[in-house]
């Protein structure tokens, strides 16, 4: 990895993995959709405190924030991803005890677009400001040692890969779900 950018292909990895949950869903398959929100979650979550103690801080040291670009905005947008995400482990268990499966899940993936929609914007935002702004402000040097501390960084970069990371993208799926 040597520019922030790069961290681009982890949020494609989030978003198949939260697609993996979303078609374990449908398939009624509660315990495998359970461990694949889980999982998700953890590598999200990671992500996030990733962000929030290595880059964020950096970025508002050293870059010259543009209007919808405050860290202030970035922070707010990951709280509401950690409620949503507190949301969901709730509906899962619920639905785990209704009469009704089937509602409960259409219930879920309904709420879901809500988070997808938020991870889009969150992302283009990423995209287009955070990490090109960090690329701009720091050096390959130091960008080599923040990525170093990265809990969690793109599989590519990774000594050991999950099993989701092994099975190939489905190229006829198009996920347009960002990652933080």
């Amino acid at each position: 990895m040597t520019t922030f950018s790069d961290l681009l292909q982890l949020h494609q990895e989030l978003d198949e993995l939260f697609l993996e949950h979303q078609r374990a869903l449908l398939r009624l398959d509660l315990d495998r959709a359970s461990q694949l929100l889980e999982q998700y979650e953890e590598e999200l979550l990671a992500h996030i405190q990733d962000e929030e103690t290595l880059m964020i801080p950096l970025y508002q040291q050293r870059a010259a924030a543009p209007i919808g670009a405050a860290a202030e905005i970035f922070l707010g947008e990951h709280e509401k991803l950690r409620q949503f995400l507190v949301l969901f482990r709730q509906e899962v268990s619920k639905i785990k005890t209704m009469d009704d499966i089937e509602r409960g899940v259409l219930f879920l993936i309904d709420s879901q677009h809500l988070f997808k929609r938020l991870l889009v914007h969150h992302d283009t935002r990423e995209k287009k400001m955070l990490y090109p702004l960090l690329d701009e402000v720091t050096t390959e040097s130091e960008r080599r040692a923040l990525f170093a501390q990265l809990k969690l960084s793109p599989r590519t970069h990774r000594q050991a890969a999950s099993p989701i990371a092994e099975r190939p993208a489905n190229p006829m799926v198009a996920t347009n779900v960002a990652r933080v």
